[in-house]
């Protein structure tokens, strides 16, 4: 893998794991959301529009739980690929390559 391959994987990377960190906070949102409904009411729960049994809704709101805990496996791996793709530019870097490393790593 050439040098310049590595650095526009390390940006589409960046760019997946951008949008999958937008993804994952709404859905943090929405089980936050789901799990309030569901505890304080009653025996039925109207979670997103649909009456449900208060069993029903803890249901969905745990799938919803899984979901999100698969996304952040999801990023894991990727944080694990930008780490082995940053190891591959290795030596003098650009500002380019500093900016996106930098960028990175926030995410």
């Amino acid at each position: 893998m050439t040098r310049q391959d590595a650095f526009q994987q390390l940006v589409k990377l960046k760019n997946r794991m951008r949008g999958l960190l937008r993804l994952q906070l709404g859905l943090d949102l929405i089980m936050v959301y789901a799990f309030l409904r569901t505890v304080l009411s009653g025996d039925m729960v109207n979670l997103f529009g649909t009456p449900l049994t208060q069993d029903s809704a803890m249901i969905v709101t745990f799938l919803i739980a899984i979901i999100d805990l698969c996304f952040t496996q999801i990023r894991k791996n990727y944080r694990k690929i930008g780490r082995t793709l940053i190891g591959h530019l290795g030596g003098q870097l650009s500002e380019d390559e500093i900016l996106v490393i930098r960028q990175f790593e926030r995410y």
